[in-house]
């Protein structure tokens, strides 16, 4: 009787954090510089490449816009383009301790981009 308590929290353990590594996401970018996932056929040269961390809380929609979690770099950088774009989302253990005190009302995920800022070369 001592493990089926013990089993039975493992489980649970198990069952939730399986659920919450399913996630379905719309990614989308709406700024002023283009964002491409990959390279553009015009010459361009690499500014910087960037890494963007940012934590999702309380997120309904599952719906991400690229350009506003990399505003403020493009702000910094002015490039013409942000290419090589990649965006993952995950959850990590505190998103799931999170998620599990809230009791998934928080919605807590990581959004992490990587992306390459471009500006065009200089023509002769």
């Amino acid at each position: 009787m001592k493990y089926s308590g013990r089993l039975s929290l493992i489980a649970f353990f198990a069952l939730v954090m399986t659920m919450q590594s399913c996630t379905i996401a719309k990614i989308s970018g709406r700024g002023a510089v283009p964002i491409m996932l990959n390279q553009p056929s015009e010459q361009m040269q690499l500014v910087e490449h960037i890494t963007v961390k940012k934590n999702s809380n309380f997120d309904w929609t599952s719906s991400f816009d690229v350009s506003e979690v990399i505003a403020r770099k493009v702000a910094e950088k002015q490039p013409d383009a942000v290419i090589n774009t990649t965006v993952t989302i995950r959850t990590s253990i505190d998103n799931f301790f999170i998620n599990l005190f809230t009791l998934g009302l928080a919605q807590s995920r990581k959004i992490i981009i990587d992306a390459d800022l471009m500006k065009e070369k200089e023509k002769k």
